[in-house]
């Protein structure tokens, strides 16, 4: 059978940011706290808090492959190691795959939760699919705002291939973050 090329894996990365509050939400809490005689204005601290945001440094990118067989095969970017493996039935063509990296602003030295999501299903404009699963960050177990109010997060996961797949994969990785 010959290698045919899947010219290129990536994931497109879009960020949802559940429960927080909109610019209007903030701007209008803003103002509830400056009416003379509101007695809560600014007693909440959830009133105070800056809005988590994250920011999508750099995209998920798998580079190049060939697929060899019908078994098709599995790329793994290890957000932890930094390294890339190549199994079953693929073949690497050169190119630079990248991990994904984002960052997180808020309110300096607070805990924080990221969750992404247990498998993402992308698309070629041709109609083959491949499947992102296992996804996973290089967070320690309890992440925490720096000094600044910053946290700077690399992410990757596990591509599988079919044997019949070609093309240039594009997804969402729906990521979310929150305070504790």
């Amino acid at each position: 059978m010959k290698p045919r090329p899947i010219f290129r894996l990536l994931a497109v990365i879009a960020v949802l940011q559940p429960g927080m509050l909109s610019e209007a939400a903030v701007a209008q809490c803003r103002l509830c706290a400056t009416q003379p005689g509101n007695p809560s204005s600014g007693s909440n601290p959830a009133e105070r808090e800056t809005p988590l945001r994250i920011e999508i440094t750099a995209n998920l990118d798998f580079s190049r492959l060939a697929v060899l067989n019908r078994s098709g095969g599995e790329i793994h970017l290890d957000p932890q190691s930094r390294q890339r493996r190549i199994s079953g039935g693929l073949r690497d063509l050169g190119g630079l795959s990248l991990h994904g990296e984002g960052r997180l602003t808020g309110d300096p030295g607070r805990q924080v939760r990221v969750q992404l999501p247990e498998r993402i299903t992308l698309s070629a404009p041709n109609g083959t699919t491949a499947e992102l699963v296992r996804l996973d960050t290089d967070l320690p177990a309890q992440p925490r705002l720096d000094r600044e109010g910053r946290l700077t997060f690399a992410f990757g996961g596990r591509l599988r291939v079919n044997g019949n797949a070609s093309g240039q994969f594009r997804g969402r990785i729906a990521i979310t973050a929150e305070y504790e």
